[in-house]
């Protein structure tokens, strides 16, 4: 029985050690498959960080080469811009001094790229779309402007530091209007307006003091709502002078009648005619002043010579639209030239002058509107000179040519598909009845994109507008008549056709 007692001990102690033998195999085993787990794991991390630290390295090659190429391809669009820019006479270049921007390290050395690193810091919201449109190498105007959302122009007045608020803007002739993004510039082009006390429209306006009762309230709209809205201002605005010696007619409002043009929606007067220096030099600067005080530019007509040349811009949807204005209207000289330190209108008698204002503001927008006082009163009929002075103009670098003096349509032409417009009318004078309108200019960035005609009927010191489509018919055939290669459609539409000139 004993010896049976020591077998099983021995037995029992014989299967606890070879549990206890299985057991530390295993834990060797598991040290075994967690240090050549551990080191495959690391190797494998290694690999991947390896893997995507060279593709990152690839990536931002490719970033910064696509940069850089972005950056040089800006640089030569505004390189071009500047070449065209001598060559219309405007070479300022701005200094900017600071032009620090993420770029690669080379792009960053290049101090003849300061435009480009500029533009990259000052849209950058847009620096995608920016490398999307040059990823090709190259980069044209238009293609700032899509990418952008503003014209090179535009672009290039904000580079020189004009754009930086509302007040730097206007010193340099530039007014700033948020219109409707994404929508074409409209501009409305009223005839002459003549607001003279003691006669005419004004006697009228007194009894019914209200003027949606002397101007329609469908034009009252269409010239609110214009993001310009333009016209003559054939009159001075004044308590002080005395009427021209031996001038027939001559035209004076008093400084209360400024509110009707604040009602009429209005953004920019011409003083480019023969009735604004009819009070003489007194009145003509309070008319000024009294413009000033308003916030209503003008052009066509200063205190002296400089200031009766500028040009007056209007950045709408990133878009320029430039104005001018000169006068050609007198037989006899009553109204006097602006001089160095006088006051008075750009004449265009000798177009010289003219056509340099011209030219330099052409270099300097998109679309440049100039206007001029000329032509043969009271006849329908424009004359040769009218033509010849009109191509002359648009030649010079005008888009499209605005006359008015005549007191009555005269039609419109294209010459070599640009239009001039040979006499607006009276678009509120006096109480004569006879056809007037508005003139309705939608600008893109790459032009005119739409013209078209708001048939009006100035009748009884008030101007109405023409609703009935009969009635509008006439309106069209008659201004068509006018109009040696002109069509106009239902919805007052102008197309050019082949055509005969109708000269005088």
């Amino acid at each position: 029985m004993q010896n049976d007692r020591y077998d099983e001990e021995m037995r029992r102690r014989q299967i606890a050690r070879q549990r206890r033998q299985i057991l530390r195999r295993k834990q060797v085993r598991c040290r075994r498959l967690i240090v050549l787990g551990s080191t495959a794991f690391f190797v494998v991390l290694v690999a991947v960080l390896c893997v995507r630290g060279i593709k990152d390295h690839g990536v931002k090659k490719q970033q910064a080469a696509r940069l850089e190429q972005g950056i040089e391809a800006v640089q030569s669009c505004y390189e071009r811009f500047l070449n065209e820019q001598e060559s219309a006479g405007n070479t300022e270049i701005p200094a900017v001094t600071d032009t620090s921007v993420e770029a690669s390290a080379d792009a960053g050395k290049k101090l003849d790229n300061s435009f480009a690193l500029w533009f990259m810091k000052a849209y950058p919201e847009c620096k995608e779309a920016i490398l999307q449109e040059t990823q090709d190498g190259k980069f044209s105007t238009e293609d700032i402007y899509t990418a952008v959302g503003e014209t090179m122009y535009v672009v290039y007045d904000r580079y020189r530091g004009y754009l930086d608020n509302a007040k730097k803007a206007e010193e340099q002739g530039i007014y700033l209007k948020a219109g409707e993004a994404g929508k074409p510039v409209e501009v409305v082009i009223a005839g002459d307006l003549c607001l003279a006390e003691n006669g005419f429209v004004l006697d009228y306006y007194d009894t019914v003091n209200n003027l949606s009762e002397c101007i329609s309230p469908q034009l009252l709209k269409m010239s609110n709502a214009a993001d310009v809205f333009y016209l003559n201002h054939e009159y001075c605005i004044s308590d002080r002078g005395e009427p021209l010696e031996n001038k027939l007619y001559t035209f004076r409002a008093k400084p209360e009648r400024m509110k009707l043009l604040e009602e009429m929606g209005t953004d920019l007067v011409s003083l480019a005619n023969n009735h604004i220096y009819d009070y003489g030099r007194d009145a003509m600067l309070d008319t000024l002043e009294l413009l000033d005080e308003a916030e209503l530019p003008y052009v066509g007509g200063g205190r002296n010579s400089k200031e009766a040349e500028l040009p007056i811009y209007f950045v709408v949807n990133g878009i320029k639209v430039g104005f001018v204005a000169a006068t050609n209207a007198e037989i006899v000289y009553y109204t006097p030239a602006a001089e160095a330190n006088s006051p008075g209108v750009l004449e265009a008698y000798d177009t010289t002058e003219y056509n340099k204002v011209i030219r330099k503001a052409a270099g300097q927008c998109d679309y440049l509107i100039a206007y001029i006082h000329w032509g043969e009163e009271d006849t329908n009929a424009y004359s040769q000179y009218q033509h010849d002075m009109g191509k002359e103009f648009l030649e010079a670098g005008a888009d499209i040519v605005v006359g008015g003096h005549p007191h009555v349509l005269q039609g419109m032409e294209y010459i070599e598909g640009k239009p001039v417009i040979y006499s607006m009318g009276d678009f509120w004078f006096n109480d004569e009845t006879k056809y007037t309108g508005l003139l309705k200019l939608d600008i893109s960035a790459e032009g005119l994109d739409e013209m078209s005609f708001v048939p009006c009927l100035q009748t009884g010191y008030t101007t109405q507008y023409i609703e009935g489509k009969e009635e509008q018919a006439e309106f069209y055939k008659f201004f068509e008549e006018l109009s040696p290669n002109v069509k106009i459609n239902s919805k007052g539409i102008f197309k050019e056709t082949a055509g005969e000139k109708w000269l005088r």
